[in-house]
Formats: C-alpha cells, structure tokens, sequence
C-alpha cells in the first residue's frame, strides 16, 4: 500500500457535485498541489480553487484532509467536493494522476481500511451490501453488520470457546491430583451455549438471502386462471399480457417488487398443461424449473370452477417449497356460492383479480410466509454466503466436541474441535483470510469505496 490512489467517489455523469477520493503516503503533498497551499489544516472544509499541474485553475470546490490514522482507511486521506459533470471531475483525476496517483481499483479503499485495521472483514463486506441495498430492511440488515452488532458477537463466541481451550490445555500438564479437572456438565454447558447461538443466527440466513437478492416468488397454474392478471393486482399496473386464450403467457416474466418494504421477485409462469406447441412446452420447462428454485409458489387456482374440482387440485398440487393456495376469479361466484366456501384456512386466499378483491390480503400473507419476525425484530440477520459456510463449520466442529465430552473422550481431542470452531470464527472476522478471499469480496464493490 505505498501507492496513492484517486477515484471518484460519486456516481459519473451529470450531477449537482462531484466527490474525488484519494487515500495514501502522497495524499497530502497532492492536496497542497491542487491547491497550492502549503499546509492544510486536518478534518477542516476549505473552499479553494482546484489547479491543474501547470496552475490552471480547474474549478473551485471544498477539500478537506483527514490525517492518518483518523480517516476511512487509516491513511492520510483528501476529499474533493468540485461541480459535477463529465469535465470537472476527469480534468481534477487526471491532475491527481499528474501529481502520482494511481486509478484505485473496485474496493480498494475499503480493502484498505480492513487491512489497516479500521474494520474487520465483515464489516467490510457489509460496506458493498448498504450500497446496494434495495429495500430499507435490507439495508437495516447489513448496516447492523457494518456497525460492528455481528462482529461483537462472533469475538463473545470466541472468547468463550478459548476460555475452555486454554482451561483444557492448561489442564493437560498437570494430573488430576495436583488440580480439580473442569466438570464435564460445566464443559457440555459452555459448549451447548455457544452452538445453540450459532444456530440462532443460522436460521436467519433464508430471509437474510431474501433481502440481497430478493425472494423469488413464482405464480403457477392451468391457463386461464388469471396468473397474469394477478400479477398485474398485485403491481397496480399493467405489467404482463392478458388474454383468454390459453398459452399467452409462453415464456416467464420476471418482476422486482416491494411487499411491506420486503424485496421480492414475482415470477408470472406459463400455464401448464398438456400441449404439441414446441414453444409453449419449452415456456413449461422454465415454469418447472422457477418452481424449484422458488422461495415460495402461489399456485392460483379458478374459483368459478366446481368446488370438488378447486379442493382436487389444493390436495393434488405437490411441492416442496411454501405453496399459498390462491382462489380467483372470486366475482364470478354468486354470494351463496362465497357464503358456502367461507374461511379458507391457513394458506389459502380468495382474490379477485379483476376486481382487486383480496389482493391486499394476499400481500400479508406472501409476506408473513416469507419472514421469520425473530429476525427482523432487532436481531442481526445473515445474509453473507461466505458468514453462512463458516458458521456451518464452527456448528459442525461444536457437535463434534459435544459427542466428544459425552464419549468422555481425552481432552486433547476436544481442544482440537474447539480450536477448530474458532479457527472458522476468525474466518468471518478475516483474521486468517488469505489474498484470493479478499480479491473476491472487494471485486465486487464499486471503484470509489
């Protein structure tokens, strides 16, 4: 990291300003070039024309230096605050670059401040997930992360399990008369707490992957059941093709949607039956396969058909995934016909599409099938893979070490498991990643952070 590297900070383009970021040894002597002062007094916004290398003046803006270790990345950092535009901002790099800056790489600022210690690896990972955010609880989600909530708990973890490997080892050099070994329900207890918090956090990790990438929610029927038209309710516009002619809907129709301020993808399918059309079978092979890939299905039904009809296919549709059952075509039933079907029961919701009836409900009840409100609640939701793989392994490792102490085992197996767990633990944390890890993570961020 002897390099100083530049990069705009804010999007390209036409905007109100610009900001240009610069991080490293030479930040400084950069600053004091742009504009042409000889110090420049730290974490202080001063208005300033901005020169070029043979003090032409560029444009007037804000800099301000922030002195190491006191900035984002624990370097000596320079933000330049100029107009926006195409023009300003490439002539203020381009003089940056002059003065020996580099062009920074995606998330190389970011990478910095972890490896300088200013963040630990999943707070810098969490850093991308607030950028990209598509919802509010998405971003609630990875900011509690950024600000340290899963870090705290992942050190707390690890500080109880080599609590017991220190006690364990330091156990091994002396006999059993010369000191009282740790109980082994003492031992169990630790061991138990530890995993049955991993696990807590574990179960988050569905609606945590919900949230980055939104839950992928297909609507699956015959024809003509008014699969597209639903869609249609529950977007309040005109998104996809109706028509009452079988096999209009031929290939699936993708759309990203909000639900209680939950991200969510409704995926309209084509219908399926039996069929010659080699067009309208392929659209079926990709309705199979949404199903199968779906966080929940919605297997819309026509109500107007006879009742003993509409209650065989509920009981005939077989799925693996959560499956809400949902009856339309509800305005072409007469009111005796709406007395006699009543409460649906759990799972099942009477819509008219047409008409807007219902929809509404349907909504609550996508949403309260997709959410676990424990996490969502104030609880710290994982929605990291990588979090997710390494805490897989620390539950993996913790089982093995209760099987361990109930096989009352030697001790140095134990501490073997146990520093196994918290091997995985300084994973999330990045304290033993390796280079290839951290190119993956920080390839992923935006040039600028």
């Amino acid at each position: 990291m002897n390099t100083t590297i530049a990069s705009l900070a804010t999007p390209e383009g036409v905007g109100g300003l610009a900001v240009i970021r610069i991080s490293g040894p030479d930040a400084y002597f950069v600053a004091q070039n742009l504009c042409g002062k000889e110090k420049i007094k730290p974490r202080y916004a001063l208005y300033t024309p901005l020169c070029s290398p043979v003090g032409l003046e560029i444009d007037s803006g804000v800099l301000t230096f922030f002195q190491a270790p006191h900035s984002y990345t624990g370097e000596d950092v320079v933000e330049l605050s100029c107009h926006g535009g195409v023009v300003v901002s490439t002539e203020l790099l381009e003089a940056c670059y002059s003065f020996g800056c580099v062009s920074a790489q995606p998330g190389e600022f970011t990478r910095r401040a972890f490896l300088n210690g200013k963040m630990d690896l999943c707070q810098a990972e969490a850093v991308a997930d607030v950028i990209m955010s598509e919802s509010s609880a998405g971003k609630e989600a990875s900011y509690k992360i950024l600000s340290g909530k899963f870090s705290t708990l992942i050190l707390k973890l690890k500080q109880s399990l080599f609590v017991l490997v220190s006690t364990l080892e330091g156990e091994l050099d002396f006999t059993e008369d010369e000191i009282t070994p740790t109980p082994t329900k003492e031992k169990r207890a630790l061991v138990l707490n530890v995993l049955s918090q991993t696990k807590d956090v574990l179960s988050t990790y569905s609606t945590g992957k919900m949230l980055q990438h939104g839950a992928l929610i297909a609507l699956v029927g015959k024809p003509n059941v008014g699969k597209s038209s639903l869609l249609n309710a529950i977007l309040s516009e005109e998104r996809t093709i109706v028509s009452e002619t079988p096999g209009t809907t031929r290939d699936a129709v993708e759309v990203p949607f909000l639900i209680n301020n939950f991200p969510v993808r409704l995926v309209d399918t084509a219908g399926i039956r039996r069929s010659d059309d080699a067009v309208e079978d392929l659209g079926m092979g990709f309705t199979r396969q949404y199903i199968e890939n779906a966080d929940l299905v919605l297997k819309v039904i026509d109500l107007s058909l006879p009742r003993d009809a509409v209650e065989k296919e509920i009981k005939s549709f077989n799925c693996s995934k959560p499956v809400i059952y949902v009856l339309n075509k509800s305005d072409l039933l007469n009111n005796g016909s709406k007395k006699a079907w009543g409460s649906n029961g759990p799972g099942v919701v009477t819509t008219s599409a047409l008409r807007g009836d219902g929809v509404d409900d349907l909504k609550e009840t996508i949403y309260n099938k997709l959410v676990s409100h424990s996490s969502l609640s104030g609880g710290l939701v994982l929605t990291t893979s990588r979090h997710k793989l390494s805490l897989d392994s620390v539950a993996s490792s913790l089982e093995r070490a209760l099987f361990i102490i109930d096989s009352n085992d030697s001790p140095e197996i134990l501490s073997v498991e146990l520093r196994d767990a918290v091997s995985h633990l300084d994973e999330i944390l990045g304290l033993t990643s390796v280079d290839d890890i951290l190119d993956n993570i920080f390839s992923k961020f935006c040039i600028g952070k």
